[in-house]
């Protein structure tokens, strides 16, 4: 998992953020689908090879995450076919599966596949993996989408600002009046996981988007300068609770 620096969300916001899931398994596809889509990315769902295929003919996806055991077509099978096409030769293909036998991993790992993970891996670990697949240095935390309230103390304006990703390192503030590049701020919220516990930190702000492009949100970039050890764990406890959710695995 990142830290929230300048340069990741400035590309983030550049980039397509589309991940295809295809998997026969229902549960297993919306487990993963709602982990993605909680990690920030989009998500399109396929249960079968031959259902993604008219999906690829339109749009390039960032990554695509795939059961090995699919009907018809397997997860290498279809890999290989993405290579034999020009416009999607160069999309990563991970491999999510439930299959045991090491001549699988084996052959997938040969044969180019970006990632090769066994169900159910941890939440770091997905991220992770699609981060590298997508060409990135994987974050060091998680970032979470989330719409939290967020006040800022030390300004003399009232304003209501909340907070659109978080992570245990930094967040990443929407706001119509982000405050000056490098400087350092008091900023409390509240949590759901902790009833009256106020969280507060400073943080400095690495970067801020003025909504010149649509494709930016505007707001404000802030890096975490001190956080108590509560505090801290309050929001991994939040993170994790929140990722998780209540869906079960199979």
């Amino acid at each position: 998992m990142s830290e929230l620096d300048g340069s990741g969300e400035q590309k983030d916001a550049q980039e397509p953020k589309v991940v295809l899931v295809i998997d026969g398994k229902v549960k297993r596809q919306f487990y993963t689908s709602m982990h993605l889509q909680k990690m920030n990315y989009d998500v399109t769902m396929a249960r079968t090879a031959e259902d993604a295929l008219p999906f690829l003919e339109l749009t390039v996806p960032l990554a695509v995450i795939t059961n090995y055991d699919l009907p018809s077509m397997n997860g290498q099978v279809l890999f290989q076919y993405l290579k034999k096409d020009e416009r999607t030769r160069n999309v990563p293909v991970i491999i999510y599966t439930s299959n045991q036998d090491p001549a699988v991993e084996k052959a997938c790992k040969e044969s180019g596949c970006a990632g090769f993970l066994r169900y159910p891996c941890s939440l770091d670990e997905l991220y992770a993996t699609v981060q590298r697949a997508a060409g990135g240095r994987p974050r060091k935390f998680v970032r979470l989408a989330t719409r939290l309230e967020v006040v800022i103390e030390d300004i003399e304006e009232e304003r209501m600002d909340f907070i659109s990703n978080l992570s245990e390192d930094g967040m990443f503030v929407s706001t119509t009046a982000p405050l000056p590049h490098g400087s350092i701020h008091t900023f409390s919220f509240y949590l759901p996981n902790a009833p009256g516990w106020v969280v507060r930190v400073q943080g400095q702000v690495l970067h801020m988007h003025l909504g010149s492009s649509p494709r930016k949100r505007q707001g404000m970039g802030v890096k975490f300068q001190k956080i108590g050890e509560t505090e801290r764990e309050l929001l991994r406890d939040f993170i994790k609770k929140e990722l998780m959710g209540e869906l079960a695995q199979d």
